[in-house]
């Protein structure tokens, strides 16, 4: 089960604008606690490797930020993210709940500690994050709240009508979101609507990366509605691009 992460900064989705490196800024970087603007300086470079998948540099530098500064909302927040990277649950929820703390009207944090949840088996728990960062109006990407909690209601009941509710608000939001279309096109095949299901697919392939998930759903629709080509070329796809995938896997038994 994929939840839609929002980790910019303010998630990773948009890409961090360039770090503005002055005499001063480096040069406070070395500086001992209580440091803010080093603590922010060095957060910004563990975002930065987090991003790019760095991850003992991104330790290295959130770290630094937390002596500087152990009451940065943000500094928390990525660190948080880090643990969840390195399969350190307990750790990322002690540094998810300190960053709420800190900043609890923050919507990207209440969104991306609702997805930790909700992919650690607390599914009730993460929609009560998701929703209360859709309260927020300033929010600048509510789809993404809005999917991941249509994912965590189909977790604990995939007929749940809320879901689709919840699918149907994000793709208001934004009508191209790719997570959400892939998800009404998850409802209608479960319901064996697969017109209505090929549409959303179409839908998201003009928008969305190819994935396993993706390519697999792709194969059962275009089987169902008898278009065998299409079904092919999405089994090949998923073949050829992701032979170690699970659903690769499965799909190769299969034939």
């Amino acid at each position: 089960m994929n939840t839609t992460i929002n980790v910019n900064k303010k998630s990773f989705v948009l890409p961090i604008s360039a770090l503005l490196l002055t005499a001063s800024l480096v040069g406070c970087a070395g500086i001992g606690t209580n440091d803010p603007q080093a603590a922010d300086y060095n957060s910004e470079l563990g975002i930065r490797y987090l991003q790019q998948g760095r991850l003992k540099l991104a330790n290295e530098k959130l770290l630094k930020s937390l002596e500087q500064n152990p009451n940065s909302a943000q500094s928390n927040h990525y660190f948080a993210l880090l643990q969840e990277r390195l399969k350190q649950p307990k750790k990322a929820i002690t540094y998810f709940e300190k960053a709420i703390r800190i900043a609890p009207k923050d919507p990207e944090l209440r969104n991306n500690y609702g997805s930790f949840l909700c992919k650690n088996n607390r599914p009730k728990i993460a929609v009560k994050q998701f929703l209360t960062a859709i309260k927020d109006p300033l929010y600048s990407t509510p789809e993404f709240a809005y999917t991941n909690a249509g994912i965590c209601l189909r977790k604990v009941n995939p007929a749940n009508p809320e879901a689709e509710k919840y699918f149907r608000l994000a793709l208001k939001k934004r009508s191209s979101f790719p997570s959400a279309l892939l998800e009404m096109a998850k409802i209608y095949k479960d319901r064996q609507n697969y017109a209505k299901a090929q549409a959303f697919m179409l839908r998201y392939e003009k928008v969305g990366k190819s994935s396993p998930d993706a390519l697999k759903l792709c194969t059962i629709i275009n089987e169902k509605i008898n278009d065998y080509a299409k079904a092919s070329s999405c089994r090949t796809a998923l073949l050829r691009l992701f032979p170690s995938s699970p659903e690769a896997e499965k799909m190769s038994e299969n034939l």
